[in-house]
């Protein structure tokens, strides 16, 4: 491991930058890393494989994520021009992440080796024609994962936006070439149109309640199931024979009333560490990277007025927001508890190994255990090494859906869903559909603003995807109300039948979208539970009589509830020694229910006469 200074990498880069248009004297320090203070080469310019900082990536990314091997690209002049690309994307824009990098390598290496295959050894005999042919052999091409599928549009682009890059970069060298397309696009040739649909899979109801009961149940057993783990890890085997000492380990274990023998106590470790990360997913909407990096003891409460608030620390690198924090409920900090106690033994073994990464002067070794101490996610990896490492993006995913798999669900699982799923339970929740997690959830109902003022230090895009989700859902439901067979009840229903006959009459509006999404902006949205209030003030509230307030609109989703209530009252109505005040009370508020319902299209006189016929009886 070599050490640099600040001032030798910056003199490097700058000659190399200067030496690029030439391609003389290409050779120097292209990429460092840090460690206990001390800068470090990664890889010189020169070398086969360049290795990009550890430093950049987090931590839960696989070390082979950082490696771009020039030996994957054949012909020695289009590894040349390759090398020049990357140097200039690594150095002019030090906002590409190295998964962004990482990536611009692979599509670098489809183009590059194609041309090759085509007999064109140097990018400068490319031209609109040899471009068309590239296009072309893209769209032949096949999903890795769908052998049968075409590559999706999005796909596509990126490698098409790879020749483009390369266009850019190498105008001032020798291997220059003129637009790939110069009456078209990437995007255009990809056929990519942008959606504002989000891909994103929201989990459905029942299998995400499924998934956080098992959830919940194993980590109820997380002090039953550590303490064997911690008995076995005193206990001494009178064998010296691996198998024996198994079948010893296996009896001890039956004798502390585990009966499922070792192989199944290590295999529902990790079902309960799978099923400590879907309650963190699913209670707070946090990021796969951001789970790696929640270190141990990163977590706080506070109390106001009387009541406990919990946040949970990480450091989020996608957005750049360095250290921040999630509201989460107390679940949340239960599995980080218990994930901290499972990962001991493994934060054991990595001190150890830091130790003596630091006592060899391995610093790139040290860089990497630094990254990794104290993190609550991690695991041995595979391979020659078996190092210890933080569970990665794909091996998490993996384990989800295994997770969700062993539950009888063929829903495939991954980690992303879980913060879509997170922004739309919280706005049902604040809206009054009240689905499972909604104990986990009850201080989203607060005012945004107020949650910010808690803690400054909050995933703020986090709120930008629950505002995103409440505004769809508004849309969806003032929408909803401007249909013309849209049946409706309460003070604000005429109001909005009037404004249907108006947006028939009067164009102002591109298409009937634009124009819902206009008018729900100026619709402040809140449940009551009977119905849907637009009072934005607070004042003059009608105290539970939705049905006559101006800012009032009840549509068929509240039919459930009237019609209940309206044969609550009926039962109430039967009781003997009802005085004459709770008789009057039960007949307005059935009149309430008779109005409302007739509004809604119920046929109440045939409800009348079914219940006639059951008094009857």
């Amino acid at each position: 491991m070599i050490e640099t200074s600040g001032a030798e990498v910056l003199a490097n880069r700058e000659r190399l930058l200067k030496a690029l248009p030439s391609g003389e004297g290409l050779h120097g320090i292209i990429t460092t890393d840090r460690a206990d203070g001390l800068l470090y080469v990664l890889s010189r310019y020169e070398d086969p494989e360049w290795w990009l900082p550890k430093s950049k990536s987090t931590a839960n990314r696989n070390d082979a994520d950082r490696k771009l091997n020039f030996a994957r690209i054949t012909g020695e002049q289009l590894r040349f021009e390759a090398k020049i690309i990357l140097a200039r994307s690594i150095w002019r824009e030090r906002e590409l992440s190295n998964g962004t990098i990482k990536a611009l390598f692979g599509d670098l290496v489809c183009w590059l080796n194609w041309l090759h295959e085509q007999g064109i050894s140097t990018q400068e005999k490319v031209t609109p024609l040899v471009a068309a042919r590239y296009v072309e052999f893209v769209h032949r091409l096949t999903s890795a994962k769908r052998p049968f599928n075409p590559l999706a549009s999005q796909t596509k682009a990126h490698k098409f936006f790879a020749v483009e890059r390369c266009w850019q970069l190498l105008r001032d060298t020798p291997s220059a070439f003129g637009h790939p397309w110069p009456e078209s696009s990437a995007v255009s040739l990809a056929g990519h149109k942008q959606s504002t649909k989000a891909k994103t899979k929201i989990i459905p109801d029942n299998i995400l309640r499924h998934l956080f009961q098992h959830a919940e149940s194993l980590l109820g057993q997380a002090d039953i199931l550590l303490a064997h783990r911690d008995a076995l890890a005193d206990f001494k085997p009178c064998s010296e024979k691996r198998t024996t000492q198994a079948s010893e380990m296996s009896r001890y274990l039956k004798s502390r009333g585990w009966d499922s023998g070792l192989g199944a106590l290590n295999s529902t470790f990790l079902d309960l560490r799978d099923g400590c990360f879907v309650i963190i997913l699913a209670a707070t909407g946090i990021r796969a990277h951001e789970l790696g990096n929640i270190r141990r003891d990163q977590w706080h409460s506070e109390v106001r007025d009387g009541e406990r608030f919990y946040f949970l620390g990480s450091r989020s690198d996608k957005t750049y927001a360095g250290e921040t924090s999630w509201l989460c409920p107390e679940i949340a900090i239960r599995a980080v508890k218990v994930l901290e106690r499972l990962s001991e033994p493994l934060q054991t073994e990595l001190e150890q190994a830091l130790r003596a990464a630091e006592a060899s002067g391995d610093l790139k070794e040290v860089t990497r255990l630094r990254q990794c101490s104290g993190c609550i996610g991690l695991t041995k990896g595979g391979g020659k090494r078996n190092c210890i490492t933080v569970l990665s993006g794909p091996t998490l995913n993996k384990r989800l859906r295994m997770f969700a798999k062993n539950l009888g669900t063929d829903w495939k699982l991954a980690s992303h869903q879980f913060r879509r799923t997170f922004a739309n339970y919280v706005v049902h929740h604040k809206l009054g559909d009240l689905r499972y997690l909604r104990d986990h959830f009850k201080h989203w109902s607060l005012d945004m603003t107020v949650l910010y003022a808690m803690n400054e230090a909050q995933d703020l895009e986090l709120y930008d995807e629950i505002y995103a989700a409440f505004d769809g859902k508004r849309q969806a439901i003032v929408g909803h109300w401007l249909e013309p067979d849209t049946l409706l009840s309460g003070g604000m229903a005429g109001h909005i039948r009037q404004m249907r006959s108006r947006s028939e009459e009067v164009r102002t509006y591109k298409d009937r979208k634009e124009m819902i999404q206009a008018i729900s902006e100026l619709v402040f949205l809140r449940s009551t539970g009977i119905a849907w209030c637009t009072n934005d003030t607070g004042v003059d509230c009608a105290g539970g009589q939705c049905e006559d307030c101006e800012h009032g609109c009840i549509d068929d989703t509240h039919k459930p509830f009237w019609e209940g209530l309206y044969l609550q009252q009926i039962e109430l109505r039967q009781i003997d020694d009802l005085d004459d005040s709770g008789s009057k009370t039960v007949e307005r508020t059935m009149e309430r229910c008779e109005k409302v319902l007739t509004d809604l299209g119920f046929d109440i006189n045939r409800l009348k006469e079914q219940v006639a016929d059951v008094e009857a009886i």
